[in-house]
């Protein structure tokens, strides 16, 4: 009787490890694909109601004026880079304003649709238009990322500084300036500690 469940065990074990190792060489391969996740946030805040025509054509003007600032910014950061004679900051400078470029267009197009549909009075329309220049007003944030990497400008752009100040309460509260005596040699005497102070 133990003889065939010796069997039945043998065979679940066989199955089980070459499931297992499928499911390994499965996950191995999915995970050199690489999955870029977009988060879109919206021009204007979530709770706020939805913006009025004139102020979606200014907002869309202000990221199509963002996103020209973003492309001159590139293009410099390229021009300084070839004069430098650096191939590799050069060469992916070229593709970050590449893509850049190709986005400006874009969301020019986008913009003077938005202002032809508010124009004509779709609504519809000019909300699509005004929700696709949020999309790529988040993707040229993006690309500007991706081009201070480049010139590894992210290195040194490290947010708001913040200073916090500890003061441990078991420090000695003596001045080191001053410098004590040294008794005589019968009494037993510990040095203050040192300190920076000369």
């Amino acid at each position: 009787m133990f003889r065939g469940m010796g069997t039945v065990v043998h065979a679940l074990l066989a199955a089980l490890l070459v499931g297992g190792s499928l499911g390994y060489a499965v996950a191995q391969e999915g995970s050199n694909s690489t999955l870029d996740l977009v988060r879109v946030e919206p021009m204007g805040a979530s709770d706020v109601p939805t913006l009025s025509p004139a102020e979606q054509s200014k907002a869309a003007k202000a990221a199509v004026a963002n996103a020209s600032a973003s492309c001159s910014a590139q293009s410099q950061a390229l021009q300084s880079a070839k004069r430098d004679k650096d191939i590799i900051r050069a060469t992916c400078l070229d593709d970050k304003l590449g893509q850049c470029n190709a986005n400006l267009q874009s969301i020019k197009r986008r913009e003077v649709a938005m202002n032809e549909a508010i124009a004509a009075g779709d609504t519809g329309s000019g909300n699509h238009e005004f929700t696709v220049i949020g999309v790529l007003s988040q993707k040229f944030k993006m690309l500007s990322q991706a081009a201070n990497q480049c010139v590894g400008q992210d290195l040194f752009d490290t947010g708001d500084t913040q200073v916090r100040e500890e003061v441990d309460l078991f420090a000695p509260d003596e001045n080191p300036a001053v410098i004590t005596g040294v008794p005589d040699w019968p009494v037993p005497y510990i040095p203050p500690p040192v300190s920076g102070i000369n």
